[in-house]
């Protein structure tokens, strides 16, 4: 009886565990993909937290489009269209309408270093226009006075 392996056995043990490396292999490869995505994400979350604290300042009325630099060679760009149609303020209506109002919806792209898009982010944001001149304050029409209803006494101005 002979001892050891045949040619035969040691070649399908090397099959066995190369297809076992492979199938490690190919999971290594599935984390270290799955790991940039998330880096990328995670960045992409940052960038755009930075754009809204960037644009936090900026009155759409005033700036509807415009770009800001931002680290890395990167940047942001963004336009603003109206969602709503303009109106006063409410503040005191004494002191006379000053401003003029209107919701906007803010689209910002985060732009790389060679101006491809990176990422994108939309919110909602008041515009204003301070008015040349304040509107004053007009009262609305004063009710008409109630008459009696058809067949009720008439009301006696002698206070009985």
């Amino acid at each position: 009886m002979k001892r050891g392996f045949s040619l035969i056995e040691a070649l399908v043990a090397l099959i066995i565990a190369a297809m076992a490396l492979a199938g490690v292999l190919e999971l290594q490869r599935q984390l270290a993909d799955g790991q940039r995505r998330y880096e990328r994400a995670l960045m992409v979350a940052g960038l755009q937290r930075d754009a809204i604290a960037l644009l936090a300042d900026v009155n759409p009325t005033a700036t509807p489009q415009g770009s800001a630099p931002l680290t890395a060679g990167r940047s942001l760009r963004w336009t603003s269209t109206p969602r709503t149609e303009p109106t006063l303020n409410t503040g005191d209506v004494r002191a006379g309408r000053r401003f003029e109002m209107r919701l906007y919806r803010v689209q910002v792209t985060v732009l790389d270093r060679d101006g491809s898009a990176f990422g994108l982010l939309a919110f909602d944001r008041v515009g204003w226009r301070k008015l040349d001149a304040p509107r004053p304050y007009v009262a609305p029409p004063a009710p008409p006075p109630r008459l009696p209803p058809p067949g009720a006494p008439a009301a006696r101005g002698d206070g009985l």
